[in-house]
């Protein structure tokens, strides 16, 4: 859970971001849940704030609650007609929460479910610390892929890698080029097969 307890102190003077701080700090929110905050200035978009660790629990994040975390901010993120989210390491604290492998495995989760009702495309941008950590999360993210796979194949083109999986009666084909740590990408084939 996510607040304290103190008095609200607003006035007239006080913006609409105060408030929802002001509330939010009231309230607790429950994991799995995020808070949403437009930025102050020149730079006037929005940074939403995951709640998915308890830091009285070890380990203090659970990979269901980054899932549902992360899925909602991505659907909240395609209702505003974003085109692309960044998100730092979810639920992975001075390793008190999850281990890589429950990452990748909440990251993947979220963005095949969001993949199945989107409309528009998202790109989604993992930061990590250092090329290591990139290299170990490509290799399990691609992992995880190919173990889902229905099918797999080479493009026409010769240089990315096709894998077809199936999620929710919806036949979604995964592009990605091998040996690379560009990530992948994912499209909808069609739906009910």
């Amino acid at each position: 859970m996510m607040g304290g307890q103190s008095v609200l102190d607003l006035d007239s003077d006080d913006d609409l971001d105060a408030a929802y701080l002001a509330i939010a700090e009231q309230r607790p929110l429950p994991l799995g849940r995020y808070l949403l905050r437009r930025n102050r200035g020149d730079d006037a978009g929005w940074t939403y704030q995951a709640v998915v660790h308890d830091l009285e629990n070890k380990p203090s994040s659970r990979a269901g609650n980054v899932r549902r975390s992360l899925t909602a901010i991505l659907k909240d993120a395609v209702k505003r007609g974003m085109a692309s989210v960044t998100a730092e390491p979810l639920g992975v604290w001075r390793s008190r929460g999850l281990t890589l492998e429950e990452l990748v495995e909440a990251f993947e989760a979220s963005i095949l479910e969001v993949s199945v009702e989107l409309g528009s495309s998202l790109q989604v941008t993992l930061l990590l610390d250092s090329m290591d950590l990139l290299e170990e999360v490509s290799h399990l993210a691609r992992s995880r892929l190919l173990r889902k796979a229905s099918r797999s194949f080479r493009t026409v083109d010769g240089d990315s890698a096709l894998v077809e999986i199936r999620q929710r009666g919806v036949r979604m084909h995964c592009r990605f080029v091998p040996g690379s740590l560009s990530g992948y990408a994912v499209s909808c084939v069609d739906r009910g097969f």
